[in-house]
């Protein structure tokens, strides 16, 4: 054998042994998977219809019925237009 084929039968031999040590040295420090479950939190699944908060008893504790609702249209003036900035305006 060549002095340079020696050499990397060494080197193979070398990087086998370090991989195999540092293999049962970490799991040595970090232990298996099965050893350390991992509990993730579950949220709840979201629902697509909204509660009736006005007739509902569990929301009436803390809302307040005298409060102003955002989603009733609010006209202000005697303008019908309902889309008010649609072309026919005057342009700067």
């Amino acid at each position: 054998m060549t002095k340079k084929r020696q050499n990397m039968i060494v080197i193979i031999f070398v990087a086998l042994i370090a991989a195999m040590i540092s293999i049962v040295v970490s799991g040595a420090i970090f232990g298996t998977p099965q050893s350390r479950p991992i509990k993730v939190p579950v949220v709840d699944k979201i629902s697509p219809t909204f509660p009736d908060v006005q007739h509902d008893s569990t929301y009436t504790s803390f809302l307040n019925t005298n409060a102003l609702d955002p989603t009733q249209l609010i006209q202000i003036g005697n303008s019908n237009n309902q889309s008010p900035f649609q072309g026919g305006g005057t342009s700067f």
